[in-house]
């Protein structure tokens, strides 16, 4: 996972997840390897800076494990007037990650990415 996050390694996604990935979001299911590599190209298009901060394991089962993941980096110079450049953000993700052969086939993910992103200080 840092390998793809920290430093952009999309090589490393055929050695996690499966062929047959899905991911459900709040917004919508998607399946396969390219809405990984899109979603990692989107996070460096807006951030740079971008690390783990923390990861926690809450429950893991044979097949399954719940965890939350913690994530930071810094708002690249873009056209969108509402992002702060420089500001650094930090945003949670709950995910739910189901295993098979060894590989992720499946998740559920919840994240405060676009939240945390467009909120204004207080």
């Amino acid at each position: 996972m840092n390998e793809l996050i920290t430093n952009h390694n999309t090589k490393s996604i055929q050695e996690v997840f499966s062929s047959e990935y899905i991911v459900h979001t709040s917004k919508k299911d998607y399946k396969g390897h390219k809405i990984i590599i899109k979603w990692a190209k989107n996070l460096h298009d807006f951030l740079s800076d971008l690390k783990i901060v923390k990861i926690q394991f809450l429950v893991q089962t044979e097949d399954l494990i719940v965890w939350k993941r913690t994530l930071r980096g810094k708002i690249k110079p873009s056209k969108n007037k509402n992002l702060k450049t420089s500001k650094t953000i930090q945003w949670d993700e709950m995910i739910v990650s189901k295993f098979k052969n060894g590989f992720i086939i499946e998740e559920w993910n919840n994240s405060e990415f676009l939240g945390v992103l467009f909120s204004k200080p207080n």
